[in-house]
């Protein structure tokens, strides 16, 4: 009992560190920059998203991820877990092996804009997962949180913890990468906007 604990406060530490600084009134948002990014001719903005997803189309965060997925993945029951920093309600997924936290902001209106300001260096998406803007927040040998944004307005943040029996399995050897697996798996639930 004590390690599912540990995991569950593990999960939940990254992912409320991850998206506090974000949720605060005095948040400072990165202003779109002009010139190239606006031009027609230029590369497509690392922000973009042409193919937004309706995250609000899924009121309950416990079912942002199928049955289906939850038992591929090994994860425990669906637990609501509370508010996240911005008050939408946010949903855990705890057994020995990993620990799962999802929380959708549908709230804020800055879609990934706020998290990759403050998860990256350049203040913009590092990466993509399924072809939508992510950042990584808090990666550690144990655990990661993804941000993807699913429209302009719309991000998801997903968070991945090794539990005690996960330890050493290769499929958890890189948490960022089963974070983004499990963002990714969270985009094929959501319909179009």
């Amino acid at each position: 009992m004590r390690t599912t604990y540990i995991t569950r406060a593990a999960a939940a530490a990254v992912l409320a560190a991850g998206v506090a600084s974000c949720a605060g009134p005095g948040a400072e948002t990165p202003e779109p920059t002009t010139g190239s990014e606006t031009s027609p001719s230029a590369t497509k903005s690392p922000f973009s998203i042409s193919q937004p997803k309706d995250l609000a189309a899924i009121s309950d965060p416990c079912r942002l991820l199928t049955p289906q997925q939850v038992q591929q993945l090994g994860a425990g029951e669906p637990q609501p877990d509370g508010k996240s920093p911005w008050g939408q309600a946010q949903c855990l997924w705890d057994s020995q092996k990993l620990a799962i936290s999802v929380s959708p902001d549908t709230v804020q209106g800055q879609g990934i804009r706020t998290a990759a300001f403050n998860n990256s260096e350049s203040g913009k998406p590092t990466h993509r997962v399924r072809g939508y803007p992510a950042v990584h927040s808090y990666p550690s040998d144990i655990s990661c949180g993804t941000f993807v944004g699913t429209s302009k307005t719309d991000v998801v943040s997903v968070s991945f913890t090794v539990g005690s029996a996960g330890r050493g399995a290769p499929e958890y050897a890189d948490p960022c990468a089963m974070s983004d697996k499990i963002a990714g798996m969270v985009l094929e639930n959501l319909p179009p906007a």
